[in-house]
């Protein structure tokens, strides 16, 4: 009942329209398509057409005759001395008799064409006639006789030729004869129904009666006698004349009427008529010498003209036409003077192309078309890209258009350059959007008024799209967001994309709006369908899911429909969609694509037309769909439309049904009711056989009797295994777009369907035997031929296949078993007697052989008995050798397993040890930074930082060992100033030197580069050990640093380009080293003697990390000492050149520009309070939440700058954290800003942890215990990063001055105020470390509850959660056993070893209470 209903709504809207101006649409044009030299034609001039019996289409030309098959040219030329070739190269004439015998008039006299042997059959006239030279086979025209011979109209008069007896007959002019002929010379002929032929000869126009006994001369209707140059007889016995000044048409038959001439007035001007043509259809045709062709239009008796237009491709290819023809499947041919030959097809099509040519003055026109709009009074307004366009589609040429363009010094003109859309409100006005803004058009008064939509926003002024609301609101669709109008008012209403609401426009790139029948509207952007709530100003948005086909097809909107039934249709980049709303609201799209039937998946516009057809335009042509049936029809350039793409929305369906698409090359217009199709169906015809990529004409003449297309048979040899054959379907109405079905019977299972790119098959190793080809074809418009063209095809087999052969070879084997049987027999029989003989002799001698056999088989028992005695013996000596093997493996591994935990030992300890002293360091360096600590104080912190980095150098040292025995510790090659690099060693000791009172001097050759690559780092590593050692074995004397490059340690074959061997010394005059320490000095954990290590320190890994380093970079350490009088310790590097290396140059830390709204989420006081500490210290504002959950919901109700993530917390860990706020939050508190900068805040310094961590979305990365300068770094990055975003911070507030400072600066003298009582550095360290103790410790039973908890559930990952916070606590608290102990409890956790973590519970139970009694 819905669509009854709609279908009468439709109808009545149509007749509503009817009442208004209607209308009227453009005439469908021809679109032409060219042949010429580069595609295979003998040459430009096309001078005659003709199609013969078989649908082949031939042309004369100037060079020769050329036949077409739709994709091929076949040529044909005089060959001198050959009789059977054309006899002149000069075609101008061809004829096709009803008996469909090919004539060719040339300019060497007539020729028949032979299609059995290709060959042409000379008809010339004899007895020497011809009055000039040899004008008489000049041949000009030719015409039936209707009985068995032909007319023939020559440069030297008329001839009758009889076909079966060869004999010609002649007429001339003869002066004083007025029943003679005017002229000699004769350019047409007709043969009227009475039987009377009609002659255009250069004196005017002639004719001969039946009987053929005089000629009668007719006055033409322009008055004086004038060449006549072409004669047509149509179907209305109209017999038309082509003069040198215009056209005439003179009707036959008694009471015709006058004879009528046509001129401009009648579409046809005064020119030279060259040819004319009736194509059969009640059309007729006319060619002229240099102004195109023209169409009669019969009803109105007017001629409708079809020029070259230079801008136009598809246009006629030449002015000058020569020749017209239409063959018999509908397409129209048009020969042209230097263009070749042009065809269109007139059974299909009725497509206008509205392309325009100029806009004079020069100026080339424009021809892309944005908008459409009808005018309310039979016209449309048309927007190109930079004309406004007022067209009349009832006329044609430049009088169909009025055109406005942008005036800069006039203010009454467009607003800019660019045209982009338009529309015309209820009042009439037009509307035009352009680049800067929009134009308010009043066409009654010619008043143009400018508007800026929004000051200073380019992208909202560059418009893009209008649309009229059903309230007479213009809406506009910008680059820049989404406006509303009020044309009266001027009231403007904006909606633009608010990244920080979820329910603002999806997209400021707006394109189509439409306002369906309920009011709703839809926005289309380039980031899905919105529907606009204009109550609560709200969008609710529908976007493409990669993961749900139900989605919308792609994000970029192009078009909107709504049909006649109220379903919206979506036009998108990716393809067509119908909304589906379901009963509960839910909405859901349908899609079609390419792999449906869609031409083109980018859609542009769309159109429904009276019959509810789907119109859509696409970036490749036009698609139709009908929904009742869900069928798919494309059009492209070749059935008529324009050429190229569509604009997106340009598209108007006007009050007459006609439908108008605009493009980038003009627009195409249609009445969907008079579209043709093309219903002939093509032949097929076998074009040609290849026998192993040979033609078989050339490769295998013998095996034709004629050509191949006349070929209904074939015999082919076993040796011809591999054949292909070609075909083609002669229409020609769009040959590239015909289709084939081909099989070949005995072989094929059924029809192979393929394309007009692959127009052959090939089959290879067929079995011997009979075979049919068969090949049908399909016109463009998908209609086939009934009838296929066939080949039989006849395999012959090799000799050794025939039936003869292997009879022959059948009796030879049946003899020669019979013969062999025979022979064979009487052999056995002999050889039967011979082996009873020799039976009994053999009897006798195995009996003595058996006796002989017991005796050694005795024997063999014996041996065997010995064998296994052996074997037993060898089985205990090998079970006894692989016990030895298997105790020796399992030493070897308990000695690999105790160097590897010996390692791993000391890295643990090492790494743990860094922690509480990474602590220490650093509250001594918080000391160090008040300026308010006395002198004396300060030294002691001093020389307590100073001993704290020694043992930080030790464990460093343990730590590099450790690395490098586990192979982690990797060289770097970079360049870098060696001379730098050892003076940056040297100024380590010089006031270590000065204190000791030894001499300390730096050697340097001069030989040496300056820059080199290496890795400085280790070097200086090295060059610190072995000098730090000399100055600790030198109690009094001299240490010498020496670098040298030696010829002696230089590689054979290197030079200086290549690389360099630097000899590094450390020579002292100290203690010495004894002769048998000196093997064992390298080695891990030695020293010269057990007292060294009392009287001097050391760990004995200084020298062992040296050798080991110096390996690593490649090169050769050693040492020479004598006991009591010093060492030289000596070392050769290899060091290539290197460049300078860029310089850095060292900038202070300065305080931050702006203040941060900083957001800390972790689950531990303690390193609560040191953030909290450190980034207020910086000026920061900090917020501080337990978990991640608390963390993601921060984010929601507040912005923050930067977020510190701890990685592992109760509810939600950092990381996934994380990635919900990435993910925009939840539904229900979506987050306000995804993109914050989140830093990893974790005692897990790892780069496995590194990349976890980054890979979840975090941006950066900091280890516990916080070190100050790293953070000052991730603060400045966020500070950078958010005024980057255009976020804008507060900045940081300056240090206001003291009052003292105040009066210094005023010169108030007064007398100072009695100084508070300063707080010592270590009051305030000790202040710091005890409120973090207090907070450490009330947070221990809340810590405790959740370890219990974890381990009774079994929960091994909170258990390591718990574990890892008191690790990082206890790092701050400097608690290096708590840190050791947590450490390996969180690993164990890790690794699921529950049963250790519940034997260690105990341990850390007294640890923790501890803290608690120190707190309490």
């Amino acid at each position: 009942m819905r669509a009854l209903l709609s279908g009468w709504l439709l109808a009545l809207a149509g007749c509503l329209g009817m009442l208004g101006p209607a209308l009227a649409g453009p005439a469908p044009t021809l679109r032409f398509e060219h042949l010429s030299v580069e595609d295979g034609l003998a040459q430009e001039s096309v001078l005659a057409m003709a199609q013969d019996r078989d649908g082949f289409m031939w042309f004369g030309t100037q060079n020769g005759l050329s036949r077409f098959d739709g994709y091929r040219f076949v040529n044909f030329r005089n060959a001198v001395g050959d009789p059977t070739t054309l006899a002149s190269n000069w075609v101008r004439v061809l004829h096709a008799d009803r008996k469909g015998r090919l004539w060719v008039g040339t300019d060497g006299g007539l020729a028949l064409y032979d299609p059995t042997a290709q060959t042409f059959r000379p008809y010339l006239p004899t007895g020497g006639s011809g009055r000039r030279g040899n004008g008489d086979i000049h041949v000009r025209a030719i015409v039936d006789d209707g009985k068995d011979g032909l007319w023939l109209g020559t440069a030297d008069g008329l001839q009758h030729v009889d076909i079966a007896s060869g004999r010609f007959t002649t007429w001339h002019h003869v002066d004083g004869d007025p029943d003679s002929l005017a002229d000699d010379g004769i350019n047409a002929l007709a043969l009227d129904k009475r039987g009377r032929l009609w002659i255009a000869t250069g004196a005017g126009l002639d004719s001969l009666d039946g009987a053929g006994l005089r000629f009668e001369h007719h006055r033409l209707a322009s008055g004086p006698q004038e060449k006549v140059q072409s004669l047509l007889l149509d179907a209305g016995d109209n017999l038309w004349i082509g003069l040198l000044t215009g056209l005439e048409r003179r009707p036959l038959g008694s009471g015709a009427a006058a004879p009528r001439r046509y001129g401009p007035e009648d579409g046809i001007p005064r020119t030279w008529i060259s040819t004319l043509y009736d194509d059969g259809q009640g059309q007729v045709w006319v060619g002229s010498h240099d102004d195109g062709v023209f169409r009669w239009d019969k009803a109105h008796d007017r001629f409708e003209a079809h020029r070259r237009v230079v801008t136009d491709k598809h246009s006629v290819a030449d002015n000058y036409i020569s020749a017209l023809f239409r063959d018999r499947v509908g397409t129209f041919w048009v020969g042209t003077w230097y263009g070749g030959v042009s065809r269109v097809d007139l059974s299909s099509g009725g497509f206008a192309r509205i392309v325009r040519e100029n806009d004079g003055l020069g100026i080339s026109a424009d021809n892309r078309v944005r908008a459409i709009e009808d005018d309310g009074a039979g016209k449309l307004w048309v927007a190109s890209a930079a004309t406004l366009q007022h067209y009349d589609p009832a006329k044609s040429g430049p009088g169909a258009y009025r055109i406005w363009r942008h005036d800069p010094g006039n203010p009454n003109s467009l607003i800019d350059t660019a045209v982009n859309a338009l529309v015309r409100d209820h009042d009439g006005i037009v509307w035009i959007g352009g680049r800067t803004g929009i134009t308010r058009f009043d066409p009654a008064r010619g008043r143009f008024t400018r508007r800026v939509l929004v000051p200073e926003d380019a992208d909202a002024n560059n418009v893009r799209k209008m649309t009229l609301g059903r309230d007479g609101a213009v809406w506009i669709a910008t680059r820049g967001g989404l406006h509303r109008l009020d044309p009266r008012s001027g009231a403007l209403e904006s909606y633009r994309h608010d990244p920080n609401r979820q329910a603002s426009l999806a997209d400021d790139m707006v394109r189509p709006v439409l306002e369906d029948r309920r009011g709703r509207l839809w926005v289309g952007s380039f980031n899905g369908l919105d529907l606009l709530d204009r109550v609560n100003k709200r969008f609710r948005h529908f976007r493409h899911d990669p993961y749900q086909a139900s989605s919308l097809s792609h994000n970029e909107v192009h078009a909107l429909l709504e049909d006649h039934a109220g379903n919206v249709w979506v036009g998108t980049a990716g393809g067509l969609n119908k909304m589906v709303t379901a009963a509960d609201g839910s909405v859901s799209f349908v899609r079609y694509t390419t792999r449906d039937g869609l031409v083109d998946d980018s859609v542009a516009a769309m159109l429904e037309d009276a019959a509810g057809v789907i119109w859509v335009s696409t970036n490749n042509g036009l698609s139709r769909f009908d929904p009742a049936n869900n069928s798919w029809r494309s059009y492209t350039a070749a059935d008529g439309t324009i050429d190229g793409a569509y604009f997106d929305g340009a598209a108007l369906r006007a009050s007459d049904g006609t439908l108008y698409f605009g493009g980038f090359n003009g627009m195409t217009a249609f009445d969907p009711r008079a579209l043709r199709y093309n219903g002939i169906a093509p032949p097929a015809v076998i074009t040609g056989i290849q026998i192993f990529n040979r033609p078989v004409q050339q490769a295998y003449p013998w095996l034709l009797t004629g050509p191949v297309e006349n070929t209904r048979a074939i015999t082919l040899s076993f040796q011809h295994s591999v054949f292909s054959l070609e075909f083609s379907a002669l229409h020609y109405a769009a040959p590239k777009r015909n289709r084939f079905a081909y099989k070949l019977e005995g072989f094929d299972q059924g029809w192979v369907y393929t394309d007009a790119g692959k127009r052959f098959a090939t089959y290879t190793n067929l079995e011997p035997g009979h075979y049919v080809f068969r090949v049908r074809a399909a016109n463009k418009d998908g209609v086939w031929s009934e009838t296929p063209a066939t080949l039989d095809i006849t395999v012959e087999p090799p000799v050794w296949g025939t039936w003869w052969f292997r009879g022959a070879v059948a009796f030879l084997l049946l003899g020669g078993s019979y013969a062999g049987y025979a022979l064979r027999v009487r052999g056995l029989r002999r050889q039967k007697e011979r082996l009873e003989g020799l039976v009994s002799t053999r009897t006798r001698e195995i009996a003595q052989q058996n006796s002989l056999l017991e005796r050694q088989t005795e024997e063999l028992r014996e041996r065997e008995r010995e064998v296994s005695r052996n074997t037993s013996e060898l089985a205990e000596a090998n079970r006894a050798l692989y016990e030895n093997e298997q105790r020796l493996q399992l030493a070897k591994q308990r000695a690999e397993d105790a160097a590897r935990q010996k390692s791993e030992f000391l890295a643990n300890m090492s790494h743990e040890m860094r922690t509480p002293l990474a602590g220490v360091i650093g509250m001594l360096g918080f000391a160090l930074r008040d300026n308010a600590v006395r002198p004396s104080t300060r030294e002691q912190i001093e020389r307590g930082q100073a001993n704290a980095q020694s043992l930080l150098a030790i464990i460093n040292d343990l730590l590099d060992f450790s690395k490098i025995e586990a192979g982690k510790l990797t060289i770097e090659n970079i360049d870098f100033a060696l001379d730098a690099a050892i003076q940056n060693v040297v100024g380590l000791f010089a006031e270590q030197a000065a204190a000791h009172s030894v001499g300390f001097s730096i050697e340097l050759a001069d030989n040496l580069p300056r820059f080199v690559v290496g890795d400085p780092t280790r070097l200086r590593q090295v060059l610190i050990n072995l000098v730090g050692n000399a100055f600790k074995f030198t109690p009094s004397g001299q240490v010498t640093l020496r670098v040298e490059r030696r010829p002696v340690d230089q590689a054979p074959g290197t030079d200086d380009s290549t690389g360099h061997m630097i000899r590094f010394s450390v020579q002292d005059t100290g203690i010495g080293i004894a002769p048998g320490a000196l093997p064992r000095l390298f080695q891990k954990f030695e020293q010269a003697d057990t007292t060294t290590t009392r009287r001097y320190g050391g760990t004995g890994l200084g020298l062992a990390i040296c050798r080991q380093l110096v390996e690593l970079m490649g090169g050769t350490i050693g040492v020479t000492s004598v006991q009591g009088r010093g060492s030289t310790f000596s070392f050769v590097l290899p060091l290539s050149d290197g460049v300078e290396p860029p310089t850095v140059e060292h900038v202070p830390r300065m305080p931050h520009t702006h203040r941060l709204r900083v957001l800390c989420a972790e689950d531990f006081a303690t390193n609560q309070i040191i953030a909290r500490m450190m980034v207020e210290e910086m000026g920061h504002q900090i917020e501080v939440v337990e978990n991640g959950a608390l963390a993601v919901a921060a984010c929601a109700h507040t912005r923050f700058d930067i977020v510190l993530m701890d990685g592992r917390m109760p509810e939600i860990d950092g990381a996934t954290a994380t990635r919900l706020i990435r993910a925009g939050g939840t539904l229900d508190a979506p987050v306000l800003d995804q993109h914050v900068m989140i830093v990893a805040l974790t005692a897990n310094a790892s780069d496995e942890d590194r990349d976890r961590y980054l890979a979840c979305g975090m941006d950066g990365f900091l280890a516990k215990p916080i070190d100050e300068a790293a953070l000052h770094y991730q603060l400045s990055r966020a500070i950078e990063r958010q005024l980057q975003r255009g976020i804008e911070l507060a900045p940081m507030p300056p240090a206001g001055p003291s009052v003292a400072e105040l009066d210094a600066m005023f010169g108030i003298a007064d007398v100072p105020p009695a100084a508070p009582p300063a707080q010592s550095p270590e009051m305030r360290a000790a202040a710091l470390h005890a409120r973090m103790r207090a907070a450490f410790a009330a947070d221990l039973p809340r810590r405790r509850a959740e370890l219990r908890a974890a381990l009774e559930g079994g929960d091994l990952e909170a258990c390591a959660r718990v574990l890892h916070g008191l690790r990082g606590s206890a790092a701050h608290l400097g608690a290096g056993e708590l840190v050791a102990l947590c450490t390996g409890l969180e690993e164990a956790a890790d690794r699921g070893l529950q049963a250790e973590i519940r034997d260690a519970l105990p341990a850390l139970e007294a640890m923790l209470g501890t803290f608690e009694r120190l707190s309490a």
